[in-house]
């Protein structure tokens, strides 16, 4: 069987384990007549119904894994064939060769699909709404990135992503075009400058949550730690937007489900924030460890002040990084923090 899921026949796949018809009749359960309409037909997967498949999947080996690599491979082809007919260039050994489940970056193909095309539409605020969530952010991050990327040469999708975003939601609040927003407007301010305010005539929810992701785009992409410590100030200031900020990180993480109201519940562990803050704590520039000591961790200790039961690590993260970061504000805020937390351990 091959791995990248080319056309195959029951014959084919069979043959190498001297699997003759009839035998994979007896093994399946199923009539011969079937497994003989099905057994040279290089196209045998769209016509076997889902109980057959089952059978066969189930007692010969081979099936199942040519079954998903086939559905993955004909999936990329048809995608990367839509987007090619868009002006964008799939590069297919970035795709084999990444980390990334397939099925995930097949997902970012098909909304930068939606994306190139303009499609304003609420199918479309819907489907980018998806990517929130870590693995989805990665797999989405994969076709925006300028450096090894899913696409040879994104710049099509910086600009299309510019001219959809303030179409999505021109008529009623919708929280899926909130979500949408952010996200759209996180990944291109992570590759090219985006101003933090568009402009967009848009709810307070939905202008605070854009926000949010231009700014967060911003800091990772450009160190800026004046834009930090405006958003912190922000934050201080303006209560939706710190409601917004707490509610971001723990549905991002799955500690909290995804809610249109964007409230989370009055008792909440931050077991898997505080395994992504203690991630981006290590790889992450000095500008966002500002934005997340002065920020979001003050903010997650008052939902959680044991932070998922790793403080002795956030602790001993906090003054690694601190003690190699060269922003003395950064410095001496991750050592107030620091102090902090030992008060608390």
């Amino acid at each position: 069987m091959t791995a990248d899921g080319a056309p195959r026949s029951l014959s084919d796949i069979t043959r190498d384990m001297g699997l003759n018809m009839s035998d994979v009749a007896a093994f399946s359960g199923l009539d011969e007549s079937t497994v003989f309409r099905l057994w040279d037909n290089t196209g045998w997967l769209d016509r076997i119904s889902g109980r057959s498949l089952q059978s066969l999947m189930s007692s010969v080996p081979g099936i199942a894994e040519y079954s998903m690599a086939h559905a993955v491979r004909k999936r990329r082809d048809g995608l990367v064939g839509d987007l090619h007919d868009e002006g964008l260039a799939v590069d297919l050994g970035a795709l084999e060769r990444s980390p990334i489940a397939q099925q995930h970056l097949l997902n970012a193909l098909e909304a930068a699909l939606h994306i190139v095309r303009g499609q304003a539409t609420q199918k479309t605020s819907s489907f980018i709404a998806r990517f929130w969530g870590q693995e989805q952010d990665r797999a989405l991050e994969a076709i925006y990135s300028t450096d090894h990327g899913l696409l040879q040469d994104p710049q099509k999708l910086f600009d299309a992503s510019v001219d959809l975003a303030p179409r999505l939601n021109r008529k009623t609040y919708s929280f899926h075009s909130i979500l949408a927003l952010n996200i759209l407007t996180h990944q291109v301010s992570k590759v090219t400058e985006l101003e933090a305010h568009l402009g967009f005539e848009v709810p307070g929810r939905q202008a605070a949550f854009m926000m949010r992701g231009v700014v967060m785009g911003s800091l990772i992409g450009a160190n800026d730690f004046e834009l930090a410590e405006r958003y912190r100030r922000e934050l201080d200031a303006t209560p939706v937007y710190a409601a917004l900020e707490e509610w971001a990180f723990p549905t991002y993480t799955r500690d909290g489900r995804i809610s249109s109201d964007f409230t989370l519940p009055s008792s909440l562990s931050l077991r898997n924030t505080a395994t992504e803050v203690l991630r981006e704590i290590a790889v992450y520039n000095d500008a966002y460890l500002y934005y997340l000591a002065s920020t979001y961790i003050p903010l997650a200790l008052k939902r959680d002040p044991a932070f998922g039961g790793r403080l002795a690590e956030l602790v001993q993260a906090l003054e690694l990084r601190g003690a190699d970061c060269r922003d003395r504000t950064t410095r001496q805020t991750c050592n107030a923090l620091v102090r902090r937390l030992k008060g608390l351990a």
